[in-house]
């Protein structure tokens, strides 16, 4: 553990706890600095859980999650993906994230900018969603060599995560918490797509591709390890109830 890691926890509280919230775009810069130097020594965590040999056992999942922290405001964690699998299509309802490959090879990064969206339930409870959507330029972020990724409650939280390259490791900070209920928008929760082409390929006048997302049920192919985390002292007492 060194002490990186504890000033990037101090500076995402206060970053998005309320009480600072006249000097969140500072804040956030400064977080988005801070996270640009993270590596998975900073965490405190085995180097086996982004190598190869863990990923051949035969029953080890696509993916490992490993909870780092959560409390009202924000929630940290680590996801390990597979060489060569894709984290699928999901949302961040009206959250700021920041994302931090930290160790092994790299990912590639596909966003999404809602446009607009249709939603209704139909008669057997299920809902139907679509949203139409605005194609971001792909992004590869390999461990230590490049800034960290940012969506924000409006543009580029939509979107799916390649590992290539190797096993790759990246650490998140997402506020609020899916689980969290803020006003109008109630309690989240992380929903999953599929990209529908637009007729001519999506394309517009300005040059930027569009296409619509289709909300589907959790893709069976996605499904997670876990991982105990040791929880340094600073952190203690710092999470709250929901």
């Amino acid at each position: 553990m060194t002490t990186l890691f504890a000033r990037i926890f101090r500076q995402a509280k206060v970053t998005f706890e309320q009480a600072n919230a006249e000097r969140f775009l500072s804040n956030l810069q400064n977080l988005r600095a801070l996270m640009d130097q993270l590596t998975l020594d900073d965490l405190n965590l085995d180097p086996a859980v982004v190598s190869q040999e863990t990923f051949q056992q035969p029953t080890k999942a696509p993916c490992t999650f490993i909870d780092i922290f959560e409390n009202n405001y924000f929630t940290m964690s680590v996801f390990v993906l597979r060489e060569n699998y894709t984290m699928p299509l999901h949302d961040h309802p009206r959250m700021h994230g920041l994302l931090r490959v930290v160790a092994g090879g790299s990912v590639k990064i596909q966003s999404f900018t809602e446009i607009d969206r249709r939603e209704e339930i139909q008669r057997n409870g299920d809902e139907l969603r679509h949203v139409l959507v605005s194609v971001e330029q792909e992004r590869v972020i390999s461990a230590g060599k490049a800034e960290c990724a940012m969506l924000t409650p409006t543009e580029r939280n939509f979107h799916e995560i390649t590992a290539i390259g190797g096993p790759a490791a990246f650490f998140d900070i997402l506020s609020p918490p899916y689980n969290a209920d803020i006003p109008v928008y109630g309690k989240r929760t992380c929903s999953f797509y599929r990209k529908l082409l637009l007729p001519g390929d999506g394309a517009t006048n300005d040059g930027r591709k569009r296409m619509v997302l289709e909300k589907i049920p959790t893709p069976d192919h996605y499904y997670c390890d876990t991982e105990q985390y040791d929880t340094p002292e600073f952190m203690l007492g710092s999470a709250t109830s929901e």
